[in-house]
């Protein structure tokens, strides 16, 4: 899907039922976290969200010394995330780190699950473009830091890589795409299918229902 630019991007962290977890235990209030530009949650906003392996290997299949069809395996699509700083307590949680209690994080039992929606914009139409992932798992596998010289500043974005799982409100499979030009588009109904119990209304700007 052709897009311009990168709006936004949402996560939610999920319970073992596959619903959205809010208030303390969650991202928000409202289950879903939008890594904003507003420096009063903390956030820097998003520079890219790189989407790869959507579609799997294609295998030609011969027979009678010619092609007669081919075998297609579905996708297993995973974002590099690299964001210019993330509400540090949020992205510790999406990692699926717990905290210690002199306010240091480790790693978890067990990998936490998260959805996913990235938010751009149509090229013809600029209405919003969205990439969504119902489920999936968020890294972290390297750390760089550098450091200043006398003439600059060095900087480290938050750099996180999500790894989709196959979803059952997505036919099983691990993406869905939707275009807000489309005539059946209803962006509470994906808001809902992506992050289930959410309390997020996304037609009032993100506001607690």
């Amino acid at each position: 899907m052709a897009a311009i630019g990168l709006k936004m991007v949402y996560v939610g962290i999920k319970d073992d039922n596959g619903n959205v977890v809010a208030g303390d235990a969650g991202l928000s209030d409202t289950g879903i976290f939008e890594i904003d530009t507003n420096k009063a949650n903390r956030n820097l906003g998003t520079k890219t969200a790189n989407i790869s392996n959507l579609a799997g290997n294609v295998t030609k299949i011969s027979g009678n010394n010619q092609v007669v069809d081919v075998s297609a395996q579905d996708g297993a699509p995973t974002v590099a995330i690299d964001s210019n700083f993330i509400n540090p307590e949020k992205k510790e949680k999406m990692l699926g780190h717990v905290q210690l209690e002199d306010g240091g994080w480790v790693d978890g039992d067990k990998p936490v699950e998260t959805g996913l929606i990235i938010e751009s914009q149509s090229p013809i139409t600029l209405t919003s473009a969205f990439f969504c992932f119902g489920r999936g798992i968020m890294t972290q596998t390297a750390q760089n830091v550098q450091t200043n010289t006398n003439t600059a500043e060095t900087r480290e974005d938050d750099n996180l890589t999500y790894t989709a799982i196959a979803y059952d409100k997505f036919n099983n499979k691990c993406a869905a795409y939707y275009d807000a030009a489309d005539k059946n588009f209803d962006k509470q109904k994906m808001f809902d299918r992506v992050f289930p119990g959410n309390q997020y209304d996304a037609t009032n700007g993100g506001k607690k229902k």
